[in-house]
């Protein structure tokens, strides 16, 4: 039976662009605007895909399934500018832009049949160009609302830091060689149910494989690119405020059958600019026993402090995980400042396996 199309005064309502979602530039000087689609067409929704550890994920692609089209990028100049259209390749899939700290340019990726391209726009002359020969991958780094985990800004604005796709490609996926068991231990746990998990160790090799990704920092005007660390299963990379560290997520196997990605075993670890390994904040375990509503165990948020040069703060689960246990807090603040040498001293705590360096739970103590 052939699809039927309603009348004309129904299409129109359906198919009126939406307004455009905004993105304001540091510097308030420039919007940029990221135009999409209301409704995806059935051939984007109906391209392959393969459900592993929790995500859908484009093969050929090397990202997670589109569900939304997003169809170009205006620029207008505040205030009151007009919008002016970026030309891009016809029937261009774009991500949400992602501002320079100068904000007069932003990096933005787009789908293309060999892969995910990175593209920098000047805001003031409205143009984009491609960098030259980079192709990322956004599997573990996050859809186009999110670009920011695969493509960011170094800190001077002066290079990128992105996910790129290694080469050769992703093999395809392959026939599972092993029966397809599964079993029951018959324990209770308040771990909630996923969809789309791997089952068998063929998975498990086919998302290794589209998920690993090159650390790199990029120019973006040559694309000429440095190799930061081997290839890994890596969902975020950021500089530290003076631009001197690196903070680096990264899975590892072991994986998960009963938990999706971000449950997995995991590490956090701070490089140097050049992609030395410095010291390990985190190198946690599977976690597939997270009471409901609760968060695992161990260091989690780690991230940058903002108003220091370098210096990593977290929080880690004074309950166990478990918000229905009875306790007098619920957190743990830590705070972690970077030095090039950093000293020993008996005020800090060292914990060992999960710990490398210096731990300071109250700020100046280190």
């Amino acid at each position: 039976m052939a699809y039927q199309t309603p009348a004309s005064d129904i299409v129109s309502i359906i198919d009126a662009p939406p307004t455009p979602a905004a993105s304001l530039a540091p510097g308030r000087r420039f919007v940029a605007l990221v135009h999409y689609e209301s409704h995806p067409p059935i051939t984007q929704l109906a391209r392959p895909y393969l459900a592993l550890a929790g995500l859908r994920i484009d093969p050929a692609l090397g990202g997670r399934q589109r569900t939304r089209r997003m169809t170009g990028l205006s620029v207008l100049v505040v205030p009151g500018g007009q919008p002016r259209r970026i030309e891009l390749p016809d029937g261009a899939s774009v991500s949400v832009p992602v501002w320079a700290p100068d904000g007069r340019r932003f990096a933005f990726t787009l789908d293309q049949p060999d892969g995910i391209s990175v593209w920098v726009a000047d805001a003031q002359a409205a143009t984009a160009a491609e960098v030259p020969g980079l192709r990322v991958r956004d599997v573990l780094g996050g859809d186009p609302a999110s670009v920011g985990s695969t493509v960011r800004w170094a800190r001077d604005g002066a290079t990128l830091l992105a996910l790129g796709s290694p080469a050769p490609p992703a093999p395809p996926a392959p026939e599972p060689v092993e029966p397809h068991t599964e079993e029951t231990s018959g324990k209770r746990t308040q771990m909630a149910t996923f969809t789309d998990l791997l089952r068998t160790d063929a998975d498990a090799d086919v998302f290794e494989a589209l998920a690993t990704t090159v650390p790199l920092r990029v120019d973006p005007d040559s694309g000429v690119a440095t190799e930061l660390g081997p290839p890994g299963l890596y969902y975020h990379l950021s500089e530290s405020p003076d631009g001197a560290h690196l903070l680096v997520y990264q899975l590892q196997r072991p994986f998960s059958f009963r938990v999706p990605f971000p449950y997995f075993s995991r590490r956090v670890e701070v490089w140097a600019a050049d992609g030395q390994l410095t010291r390990v904040i985190a190198d946690l375990p599977v976690t597939d026993e997270v009471p409901r509503h609760g968060v695992p165990t161990g260091p989690r948020m780690v991230s940058w402090e903002e108003s220091v040069p370098a210096s990593l703060v977290w929080a880690e689960a004074l309950d166990g995980g478990d918000p229905m246990a009875k306790v007098d807090h619920r957190d743990e603040i830590f705070r972690l400042p970077l030095r090039s040498t950093p000293p020993r001293s008996p005020a800090c705590s060292s914990r060992s396996g999960a710990w490398a360096g210096t731990t300071c739970r109250q700020p100046g103590t280190c």
